[in-house]
C-alpha cells in the first residue's frame, strides 16, 4: 500500500531542484504530521521550518485531472500572494512542497474572509468548471438505498432543484469552493488560502455560502456585504446556502460516513443553510 509518507520520498530525494529562495545545503528530512484532512496529510520538514511537505491520501473531488487543475490554480493564487508558494511538485506521486503559513487567527472575521474571497474571484479564469448537480448525482449514488430513497424525496419536495438552476444560471467566477477555517492560514494580517482542489469557475453564492457556515452569526453579513457590495442577492444566496448544505451532507456519505447525516431521522444538515 502506498502511504502518503511514501508519496513523498521522490520529492525528497530531489531536493537539489526545489525553487527555493535560499538553496538548501543538504537533503531535508520528513518530519511528524502537522495536520491531516480527508485528501492529504501535511508534514514538517526536519531542519526546514520555512516549508512544509504535502502529499495526497485519496482524491476527493470528482473532476478529471483535479492535481493538475489544483496546482494550476494554486500557482495563480500564490503569485497573487493568498496561497503559499510552491517550491516543488510532484504530479505523479501527486505531492508538493511549499513554504509554510501559520494558522490564521481565531474566530475569522467576515471582513478578512470577503477581502481573501475577493482575491480569489479577482483570479484569471481557468478551463475547469464546477459541477455541481453531477457532483450530487455521484455522491448519491454511494448512499446507501434507503437512506438514498429519503435524500431524493427531499431534493423534490424542496427547492432544491430551483437553486441548481439559480446557481447554473448566475456569472462565471474563479471559485475556492471550499474555504473553510480548516482551509486557512495566516501570514501576519494575511489570510491564506490551501487546500484548492475544488478550486472552478462557478457561483460566487455556493462559494460564499460554503466558508459561511464556519463564521459567527454577527460576521456573515459583513463577509456576504465585502464580498457582494450593493449587488448582494438574497435568492443567490438562498440558493447556495441550500446547495451548500445538500452538498456537505452528500460529500460525507461519500468521504465520512460517520459524520454523515441520516435523512430519515436527522434533518440538522437543514440548519446549515
Amino acid at each position: 500500500m502506498v502511504t502518503a509518507a511514501n508519496r513523498l520520498s521522490e520529492a525528497l530525494r530531489n531536493w537539489a531542484d526545489w525553487d527555493c529562495i535560499a538553496p538548501l545545503a543538504a537533503a531535508p528530512r520528513l518530519g511528524p504530521v502537522l495536520a491531516e484532512g480527508s485528501g492529504h496529510i501535511l508534514f514538517e520538514l526536519v531542519d526546514e521550518p520555512s516549508l512544509v511537505a504535502r502529499a495526497r491520501r485519496r482524491p476527493t473531488s470528482e473532476v478529471e485531472g483535479a492535481f493538475s487543475g489544483e496546482i494550476e490554480i494554486w500557482s495563480a493564487a500564490a503569485a497573487a500572494g493568498i496561497a503559499p508558494a510552491l517550491v516543488y511538485v510532484d504530479r505523479q506521486q501527486q505531492a508538493v512542497i511549499c513554504e509554510r503559513a501559520g494558522n490564521a487567527s481565531h474566530p475569522i472575521t467576515g471582513g478578512a474572509l470577503g477581502q481573501l474571497m475577493c482575491a480569489i474571484h479577482s483570479l484569471p479564469k481557468v478551463n475547469r468548471r464546477l459541477t455541481l448537480r453531477a457532483d450530487a448525482a455521484s455522491y448519491l449514488s454511494s448512499v446507501p438505498g434507503e437512506q438514498r430513497s429519503a435524500w431524493q424525496a427531499i431534493i423534490h419536495s424542496t427547492d432544491i432543484d430551483q437553486a441548481f438552476s439559480l446557481l447554473e444560471q448566475d456569472t462565471d467566477y474563479l471559485c475556492h469552493n471550499d474555504l473553510t477555517v480548516g482551509n486557512l492560514l495566516a501570514q501576519g494580517d494575511q489570510l491564506f488560502a490551501i487546500d484548492w482542489e475544488y478550486a472552478a469557475m462557478g457561483s460566487r453564492y455556493f462559494d460564499v455560502a460554503i466558508a459561511m457556515a464556519d463564521l459567527p452569526l454577527a460576521e456573515q453579513p459583513v463577509f456576504a456585504e465585502r464580498v457582494f457590495g450593493q449587488s448582494l442577492s438574497v435568492k443567490l444566496l438562498t440558493a447556495g446556502r441550500n446547495i451548500a448544505a445538500l452538498m456537505t451532507a452528500l460529500w460525507q456519505h461519500r468521504f465520512d460516513p460517520s459524520q454523515a447525516p441520516d435523512p430519515r431521522t436527522d434533518l440538522s444538515w437543514l440548519t446549515r443553510r
